[in-house]
């Protein structure tokens, strides 16, 4: 099962930051496809030796979400991880000061 920060496929810029990973789910923000904007990804780690889901021809790769679901994933985040910790709290605030209007 990979974790987030080891599935980073050649369409993410370099730049790109997880905002979240609790070992089933994680979400990451960045530049995909060489885009001017900032997308949102998510994706389910799977379970054991599988490599999750989306995945391409055996690869963990990311969902891109579309960009009027950004903004109330990115408050859903804020609100679940503030319960319980700020780790990586301030990556989400960065990203949601860089959410599209």
């Amino acid at each position: 099962m990979p974790s987030g920060d080891s599935v980073r496929p050649e369409k993410w810029s370099e730049d790109s930051i997880i905002l979240f990973d609790d070992g089933t789910y994680s979400v990451i923000w960045g530049h995909f496809d060489n885009s001017p904007q900032k997308s949102l990804g998510v994706r389910w780690n799977g379970e054991g030796e599988g490599v999750g889901y989306p995945n391409r021809f055996g690869n963990p790769v990311w969902f891109v979400e579309p960009s009027f679901l950004t903004r109330p994933i990115l408050m859903g985040l804020h609100y679940e991880i503030s319960k319980n910790s700020t780790e990586k709290l301030a990556n989400i605030q960065k990203a949601l000061s860089e959410v599209v209007a």
